[in-house]
């Protein structure tokens, strides 16, 4: 199984979700959840709604630049995960504060 499948596999449940953003470091997951509570959600919900529409929506453009982000990262999954929230939470335009 390729590491982006593995991200679109695993990060699409809750509970994965939300674990795999707080190993991504204070500050991002801060600015994911200020995100995520913007849409009235939780961290996990939001981040595994996010990784969905990246598998269905994405064009391969698009995973071949998640694979190319990942390529020789000592954190391959992370990385590509932190890729696929990066667009979403910098457009909702939140800082790191919560609710």
């Amino acid at each position: 199984m390729s590491s982006i499948t593995e991200i679109l596999r695993n990060c699409s449940h809750e509970k994965v979700a939300q674990a795999a953003v707080a190993s991504l470091g204070y500050s991002f997951a801060r600015k994911v959840e200020a995100a995520a509570c913007a849409k009235g959600m939780s961290i996990g919900r939001f981040t595994a709604e996010i990784v969905d529409n990246f598998d269905r929506f994405s064009d391969h453009r698009r995973k071949d630049a998640l694979g190319e982000a990942m390529k020789g990262a000592d954190q391959p999954i992370l990385i590509g995960l932190q890729h696929i929230l990066e667009p979403v939470v910098e457009q909702t335009g939140v800082s790191e504060k919560g609710c």
